[in-house]
């Protein structure tokens, strides 16, 4: 039974990427792929994509050689969508500089109650993408992009570094987070 299962896996995990090299050799990606790299920026809306065809075609573009050195801003309808698109490109791509940017808040109507794993996924894609480097494809929906967020400038300056076998002074560092 386990050797079976494993199997499938394999059968499954090979045929996506057969999948995703059809999507990434297809010439209508080529097409969308020379759009986004002009010096102007693009708008680009696509329509009657079913299944998880978006999240190849996207997938495809964050891969191509033409888009290497591009960041991708993808805004779906609301938190569910963005989080099964960002699960789903995560499982295709395996990329690290893939990020989900969720709203702060647990509640949409009381602004007072913060989501701590949510204001941590923000502060970490800010962090990366104000540290350039390479690409990102960063996966939101409009109730989270419409957060202030704090300047690149001010979150840079209240990085705190600490290395294994770094020695700590605790009363400068205590000053830090005060």
């Amino acid at each position: 039974m386990q050797k079976a299962v494993s199997s499938y896996i394999c059968a499954v995990v090979m045929n996506l990427s057969v999948l995703l090299e059809q999507y990434q050799n297809s010439p209508l990606l080529f097409w969308l792929a020379d759009r986004l790299t002009f010096a102007d920026p693009q708008k680009i809306f696509l329509k009657n994509l079913q299944g998880s065809s978006s999240e190849f075609i996207v997938s495809g573009i964050f891969t191509h050689p033409e888009c290497q050195k591009l960041n991708h801003l993808v805004v779906l309808n609301d938190a569910e969508d963005a989080a099964y698109f960002h699960n789903t490109i995560e499982n295709l791509t395996n990329a690290l500089d893939l990020f989900y940017f969720p709203s702060s808040f647990k509640k949409r109507k009381n602004f007072k109650i913060l989501n701590s794993s949510h204001v941590m996924l923000r502060t970490e894609m800010l962090t990366k993408l104000s540290a350039g480097g390479d690409k990102k494809i960063i996966i939101t929906y409009p109730e989270a992009l419409f957060e202030k967020v704090v300047l690149p400038k001010t979150l840079s300056g209240n990085i705190i570094s600490i290395k294994k076998n770094d020695t700590i002074n605790l009363e400068s560092l205590m000053e830090l987070f005060v």
